[in-house]
């Protein structure tokens, strides 16, 4: 924690996520038919939508229609945001709380939904990873307490 004095300016919150997609009704259906989000506005001629929580909660995902030529990878692009510490892998993602991942699970799977890693179950949390249809890697997870009995 650094000691310098502040001009009391801080980051309070998200206000959204943006992500390039190739497709853009392809991801506004999977967004909101598959994941179970509310599509908030739509603008299909200029190539963006908007999609949030049903229940208003937390920062808002804007899907930006990109032609892959305007799309420049990372030199380590599969998965999209790869750094390793203490010689592990890891891998930078967007985690989304559910309050049912099994069934949140099988409708991705009768979806065709590329699960990349299937569901695990620790004693506090289970989670499943999973990729968007632009390749975005996301993980599902259900929290103990909240929702897992």
């Amino acid at each position: 924690m650094s000691n310098k004095k502040t001009n009391g300016a801080d980051v309070i919150g998200y206000c959204s996520l943006r992500f390039p997609v190739a497709n853009l009704k392809k991801s506004v259906d999977f967004y909101c038919d598959v994941l179970g989000f509310a599509l908030i506005s739509a603008d299909y001629s200029f190539g963006e939508a908007h999609v949030g929580l049903k229940s208003g909660n937390g920062p808002g995902i804007f899907l930006m229609e990109t032609r892959p030529e305007e799309v420049t990878p990372l030199k380590f692009a599969f998965p999209r945001s790869f750094f390793i510490t203490n010689g592990s892998g890891h891998v930078t993602m967007v985690e989304l709380l559910t309050n049912d991942l099994l069934a949140l699970h099988e409708r991705m799977k009768q979806a065709g939904v590329h699960v990349d890693k299937e569901p695990e179950f620790t004693n506090d949390f289970g989670y499943f990873t999973f990729f968007d249809p632009d390749g975005h890697y996301i993980r599902a997870v259900e929290e103990k307490g909240a929702y897992l009995q």
